[in-house]
């Protein structure tokens, strides 16, 4: 499988001690538009093909910048795989209200249209859990990072040769198989929409087994797909600080923290340490544990 690795990808893909060299060229004219050069393009005729490449930041760019490469790749190709650690406009993947876009639809039919064979992603927000699905006529591979956060927790809570108990908690049902591995319990989380430009999110306590749950002198960690703008996570640690948690960490898939100091609000509602892997570069949150994703 050859693969070609953006400028937005470098750390991904075969490497030995350090980035990947990018093999796709991508520049900026003076009025923002984008140029792609494909070096060499002629020698993946007939190969199969893995593109390494972020749809995230600026995923309206990012995305176009992928039809371009896709453009030209699948003259040359026998077959093409996409390797897009965030996947962006999945979080609309249903319509709440007559007239609502579905965007996870139309990017799958999208992708696939360009000549995508399979998209392989990490926690992406309308699959269930990690497996092969099939959404707008796509193949998607969905991997989950969720034990490498886990394993992380524990490594946190570890002090020598004594480890400390913690129990997991997902904010959301959409990622409740986090705490599958774990003593967990899931929160529900419920978007109530109070006029048409604005949606408030409730979020509601409760376990899986339906009973209450005792955090009180107990350490939490919190595991999330995504902290967008952090405002369902501030208000579970406060619920959990409130009911008497001990120590509260956060870890999540993707860091998009779309806002001003969304990391340092979040540390502010009594969370200790908040954990997220490079499935997103995000470089001003110097509060933030970057754990590289494990590429399987």
């Amino acid at each position: 499988m050859y693969k070609l690795i953006t400028p937005y990808a470098s750390d991904f893909g075969p490497r030995r001690g350090g980035a990947s060299r990018p093999n796709v060229v991508i520049k900026h004219f003076p009025d923002t538009e984008s140029y792609v050069f494909i070096p060499k393009v002629a020698s993946l005729k007939n190969k199969k093909v893995t593109i390494y490449h972020r749809l995230f930041p600026e995923p309206d760019k990012r995305l176009f910048e992928l039809v371009l490469i896709l453009s030209r790749v699948v003259k040359e190709t026998k077959q093409v795989e996409l390797l897009v650690p965030y996947l962006p406009y999945a979080r609309q993947d249903k319509e709440h209200e007559p007239g609502d876009v579905v965007s996870a639809d139309v990017l799958c039919g999208l992708l696939k249209t360009y000549g995508v064979k399979k998209l392989i992603t990490y926690d992406c927000h309308f699959l269930p859990k990690p497996g092969n699905f099939v959404r707008g006529g796509l193949k998607i591979e969905n991997r989950s990072a969720g034990k490498q956060l886990l394993a992380y927790a524990k490594k946190y809570f570890a002090k020598g040769k004594i480890r400390e108990k913690f129990i997991v908690i997902s904010p959301d049902q959409g990622s409740s198989y986090f705490v599958q591995n774990a003593e967990g319990y899931a929160m529900h989380k419920k978007r109530k929409r109070t006029n048409k430009n604005d949606i408030k999110t409730e979020v509601h306590m409760e376990n899986k087994l339906n009973e209450l749950m005792d955090v009180k002198g107990k350490n939490i960690c919190i595991l999330d797909d995504i902290i967008a703008t952090g405002g369902t996570i501030r208000r579970a640690a406060e619920h959990l600080k409130a009911r008497g948690a001990k120590k509260i960490i956060v870890g999540a898939v993707h860091g998009v923290f779309c806002g001003d100091n969304i990391a340092e609000k979040i540390l502010k509602s009594s969370c200790d340490e908040i954990f997220t892997t490079n499935a997103v570069i995000n470089n001003s949150n110097q509060n933030v544990k970057i754990l590289k994703l494990k590429l399987v």
